[in-house]
């Protein structure tokens, strides 16, 4: 199982609802895509039918659930390789969306 404590992190909104982290990483990204629920972000599962991944430079904004403790929106740094990974599958892939 993935630890976020592995990675250079920050939370940038806690304890949140699903509506609360689309707009905020809407709102907080340069680029935004609706990806399908089980895609994986450096090992971190996304649940749900669909699951919206904006990306801020090289940083990469995505929701987290934490159960017990709900939804959360965090920020990777410095991820540029998983940054080019889904601008290239949103290429392949008409699943991932990107959302203006």
């Amino acid at each position: 199982m993935v630890c976020l404590s592995e990675y250079d992190h920050e939370i940038l909104l806690k304890n949140t609802t699903l509506k609360e982290c689309k707009n905020f990483i809407k709102e907080h990204s340069e680029d935004v895509y609706l990806v399908p629920g089980g895609y994986k972000v450096r090992g971190f599962t996304l649940l749900g039918t669909a699951a919206p991944v904006g990306f801020s430079g090289n940083d990469i904004i995505f929701q987290f659930t934490k159960p017990c403790f709900g939804f959360f929106v965090i920020r990777l740094k410095n991820e540029a390789e998983e940054v080019k990974k889904l601008r290239d599958q949103y290429k392949k892939d008409k699943k991932v969306k990107k959302i203006q």
